[in-house]
């Protein structure tokens, strides 16, 4: 195993830890958001007041309830929000206390491969329950203390483990986030750790947006089953289609229910069409409008559920011509 000086593990833990919170911080949102929508958090209910009924009123009246059904609303939100903040600001110091041993452990895995093939996956699949075994304990050891630090509790009535508000509120949605954000970059996490020994990231600018930078990927990409930088999986096969034309599909994985999409520009930076997965998944165009360049730019909804642009094919490099692209994002 690799021996580290201090300051070198302290600046890999650094790495780990910026690339690591902002993906179980989103995790933790998206717990929340479920919670509200499927009624897992129905104490906030009770607390406010039922909405206003019709009633043979005067208009002032009806106006004054109507003001006060507004108002508990809102509080509702807010209710909501707090909520939230009170877990993500246990959050942090728990991510702090697990990432020096899960530096540890990405040691003793050794180096990842350039790409993460089939071989490597089942790599994976042996040392992930040795890493969730190692960081789970310490997750719950850690959470009392820091609650009752944040609550100034009183050390004779101490927060206790077999607490079923503290399971419930705080440590199901913490792991819940965690520990998908961890296996899901073991990639990215190994390559901080050992080095990064995979092919060097190209980028291009967005069509119609200069500023912006995009990976740039390529056809072995999305032949290969390679995992992509973002942690993407896509699969492309190619069906013929009319001649004279070109035709973009897109679908998704069973499991997978976050937002893609799939635009396709001209030398000019005109779009062509936009495919979704959650509106319009197929399209159709003349394949003289890309014969002079253009790109496909692959979308994704990343923190928050932000429709993001990741990723750039030059079209030129997949001959479009009679040809149906149907785009297959098999992981994220």
């Amino acid at each position: 195993m690799p021996s580290y000086i201090a300051e070198e593990q302290r600046g890999a833990e650094a790495r780990i830890l910026n690339v690591l919170f902002p993906t179980i911080l989103q995790g933790l949102q998206l717990t929340h958001q479920a919670a509200d929508q499927f009624g897992a958090r129905p104490q906030q209910a009770h607390l406010l007041p039922m909405g206003p009924r019709t009633e043979h009123r005067p208009v002032e009246y009806q106006q004054q309830q109507q003001q006060r059904y507004t108002m508990s609303e809102t509080y509702a939100q807010l209710a909501a929000d707090r909520s939230f903040m009170d877990v993500a600001a246990i959050l942090m110091p728990v991510v702090q206390a697990i990432i020096p041993p899960l530096v540890e452990q990405l040691l003793s895995f050794g180096p990842p491969k350039a790409d993460t093939d089939q071989n490597e996956e089942d790599r994976f699949l042996q040392f992930v329950p040795q890493l969730l075994g190692t960081v789970t304990p310490i997750m719950m050891q850690v959470l009392p203390g820091l609650l009752q630090s944040m609550n100034g509790t009183r050390a004779e009535h101490p927060v206790r483990v077999t607490d079923r508000e503290l399971n419930q509120r705080y440590f199901g949605p913490i792991v819940q986030a965690t520990l998908p954000a961890i296996v899901a970059q073991l990639p990215d996490l190994l390559a901080m750790v050992h080095g990064d020994q995979r092919t060097p990231v190209r980028y291009e600018r967005m069509p119609g947006r200069s500023p912006v930078q995009l990976m740039r990927i390529g056809r072995n990409d999305l032949t290969s089953a390679h995992r992509l930088r973002d942690g993407d999986v896509l699969h492309m096969t190619e069906t013929p289609a009319p001649p004279g034309t070109t035709e973009i599909r897109i679908t998704r994985a069973p499991h997978s229910t976050w937002w893609k999409g799939i635009q396709v520009t001209d030398e000019t930076d005109r779009q062509i069409c936009f495919v979704e997965t959650d509106g319009d998944r197929y399209a159709t165009f003349e394949s003289r409008s890309v014969q002079a360049g253009g790109a496909i730019v692959l979308w994704k909804a990343r923190m928050f559920g932000e429709h993001t642009p990741m990723y750039l094919i030059p079209i030129a490099d997949l001959a479009p011509d009679g040809k149906c692209f149907n785009f297959h994002w098999a992981a994220d």
